[in-house]
């Protein structure tokens, strides 16, 4: 399960990093525990906001266009600096066979421009922090530039100065990688869209170390389809 996997990591992380960095770890994460953004974002009921936004390959994409072929999975995530997600983005590939066959649509949105691997791979940045798997994952990941259409569901947040010193002390760049100075984030949301347009599901935890299951997702889908 997926959620073992990140307190598995979030163990492990306690365990053997220097007691500074976890210092600043648990800081942000309650910084950001703290905020209303599950008062704020959209939720099941809602209309999903309309976007277009390009691919890793440059391609353009549309929720229209998705919507078109059925209920879309949206799922947000902060980037390939974060192993959270990297974690997650592995889950939903391995899921993502079954949510195809479930008739759905899955697409991940992330401020993060394309090549931002290769640009946290040259940066000197530890090789631990750096999952290539999120490389070759099989769905549209869409660049989401200053965060705009995670704000247009409420969901972003500014991260905290403790995390940007223990992210800046590890040779991560986050405005080399989002190309935006805004450090603005979403939250780790996922939402199911039914083909009208209307929200059927909507996954908000307010907490980057926590993510929506595969299975959650694939029954989200069936409720979608209802």
């Amino acid at each position: 399960m997926l959620n073992q996997q990140i307190r598995e990591t979030i163990q492990y992380f306690r365990d053997n990093i220097p007691a500074e960095f976890s210092a600043l770890i648990e800081q942000g994460a309650g910084e950001i525990s703290a905020l209303d953004i599950i008062e704020r974002a959209k939720k099941a009921g809602d209309k999903m906001p309309d976007f277009a936004l390009n691919n890793q390959h440059g391609d353009a994409r549309s929720l229209a266009e998705y919507r078109a072929s059925g209920p879309v999975v949206v799922t947000f995530y902060r980037g390939v600096w974060c192993p959270y997600c990297n974690l997650q983005l592995k889950a939903y590939a391995d899921g993502y066979k079954a949510i195809q066959a479930a008739g759905a649509t899955l697409v991940a949105i992330i401020p993060e421009r394309p090549g931002a691997v290769d640009i946290l791979r040259n940066s000197g940045a530890p090789q631990n922090v750096i999952d290539l798997a999120v490389e070759q994952v099989p769905f549209d990941v869409l660049h989401d530039a200053d965060s705009a259409v995670a704000a247009s569901l409420g969901l972003i947040f500014e991260l905290p100065e403790s995390h940007r010193t223990l992210l800046s002390s590890l040779g991560v760049d986050l405005e080399a990688l989002t190309g935006s100075s805004s450090y603005t984030f979403p939250d780790p949301a996922t939402y199911v869209v039914k083909p009208s347009g209307e929200i059927a599901w909507a996954f908000v935890p307010n907490n980057y170390r926590k993510r929506a299951e595969v299975e959650q997702i694939l029954d989200a889908v069936a409720l979608a389809k209802s």
